[in-house]
């Protein structure tokens, strides 16, 4: 059997890499949302073009749909990709919340929880009312318009913090962490478990699905300038978690001195190699399939590789060669 490993596309909508993905055996293709394009969108434009590989979201917040839109658009992605849909859900963060949709972000959490909640009650057609914090729908079955491929879809948590790893381990069919240090990933591990013992479950039914950074590239400058970049834009764009994670892992100074840069290349040349060692594989292509094998022996089930943000189309096809299975 082939070992598992997913790709993350981001904000890129290109069919061919996801078929050339499917080709080379890749088990699931992931699709990000922003301020751009519609995950589903571009996942359904995906399921056109492929046959057997898994279409995930990763990831889509709980705050700009409400769960009946969600499992609408989930179970209509499903039934067009014959069974092949893949939910990764997140609390996002407040940049996006409230500066772009206008929602306040208020209690992610405990809204994550219902709405996990919600959006399984609605793939299984479940007809009773819901008297939630958040929601309220006096009828949760809504499936006169066509019959569901499945009444149930895997559903992965984008989670960072402690509270929200073990809610994971809780309610979630997977953890989908993202630029997340080494050194802290063996204690996060232990929230999952701690999640998941609450729910009467065991940990190892929770997939823990990783986003890799892999900047891969002949000239290893190169490769540090992509990687160190993309770091800074979420030390510097997405305060108040990565950068956490990152201080406790103890490059609290680099941290600092991105924050503090002008701009974030300038941000990304206070960037050490040791700060990326930890966060992604980084380097030549000869040293990139080692790298992930270790962090298959740490504990991640499924690594699903990505490209530095800003990338051309070359370098990410040349990441799906490296990384094939």
């Amino acid at each position: 059997m082939s070992e598992r490993i997913g790709v993350l596309f981001a904000l890129r909508d290109d069919p061919s890499l996801v078929v050339r993905a499917e080709e080379l055996g890749y088990e699931s293709a992931w699709a990000a949302e922003g301020q751009g394009k519609t995950a589903f969108g571009k996942l359904e434009r995906w399921a056109v073009h492929t046959d057997e590989i898994g279409l995930a979201t990763g990831i889509v917040n709980v705050f700009s749909r409400t769960p009946a839109t969600l499992a609408a658009a989930t179970a209509t992605l499903d039934a067009h990709s014959n069974g092949r849909a893949i939910l990764g859900l997140g609390v996002a963060h407040p940049g996006v919340v409230e500066t772009f949709h206008g929602v306040p972000f208020e209690r992610p959490l405990s809204r994550m929880h219902e709405y996990v909640e919600l959006v399984r009650r609605y793939l299984r057609g479940e007809a009773d009312s819901f008297d939630g914090e958040f929601f309220t729908p006096e009828r949760t079955s809504f499936w006169d318009a066509f019959e569901p491929v499945r009444d149930e879809v895997p559903i992965y948590n984008g989670a960072l913090g402690p509270a929200n790893v073990r809610l994971t381990g809780q309610v979630a069919d997977g953890w989908l962490p993202n630029l997340y240090p080494r050194p802290q990933f063996e204690e996060a591990m232990g929230w999952l478990q701690t999640g998941a013992e609450r729910a009467g479950r065991d940990v190892s039914d929770v997939d823990v699905a990783m986003y890799v950074l892999t900047s891969v590239h002949e000239d290893p400058d190169e490769a540090h300038r992509a990687a160190a970049e993309h770091v800074a834009y979420y030390l510097r764009d997405v305060p108040g978690y990565y950068d956490r994670a990152a201080k406790e892992a103890g490059f609290a100074d680099e941290v600092e001195a991105v924050r503090a840069a002008p701009t974030t290349e300038a941000g990304a040349t206070e960037i050490s190699a040791d700060f990326l060692a930890p966060l992604g594989i980084v380097g030549t292509p000869d040293d990139a399939r080692r790298r992930l094998d270790e962090l298959r022996e740490m504990g991640v089930d499924l690594p699903i590789v990505r490209a530095p943000g800003g990338v051309d189309r070359d370098w990410v096809a040349r990441m799906l060669e490296v990384f094939a299975p």
